[in-house]
């Protein structure tokens, strides 16, 4: 097919450096494992997901309660679908914790 080779995106890397289609690599920390890497979702990806639910549960946006939350039920479950390979589970607790306390806002609001 002759295609031209991009030098920059090809090549051998480390696993820790190394970040495709939102995910990424760190390596595991238990012991009697060494030199192998878990998969985990990319900062960038975190952040624009985060803004997601931050858009929806502004106080401020008009919307009642029940359209709130099936928008968040279904940005959460594509996202959530998206990446159940990666090791999130931690991750989503905190942002659990984060998105009741929006909610709680927009209750107390209205």
């Amino acid at each position: 097919m002759k295609l031209p080779i991009n030098r920059d995106k090809s090549g051998i890397r480390r696993p820790v450096n190394f970040q495709i289609l939102g995910f990424g690599f760190v390596p595991i920390y238990k012991k009697g494992i060494k030199g192998k890497y878990q998969l985990v979702v990319a900062p960038k990806r975190w952040k624009s997901f985060k803004a997601k639910l931050k858009e929806v549960t502004r106080k401020t946006t008009p919307m009642s309660f029940d359209e709130r939350i099936s928008k968040l039920i279904e940005i959460q479950r594509g996202w959530i679908n998206n990446f159940k390979y990666a090791n999130i589970k931690t991750k989503l607790e905190e942002l659990d914790g984060w998105l009741r306390n929006r909610l709680r806002y927009c209750i107390w609001h209205h």
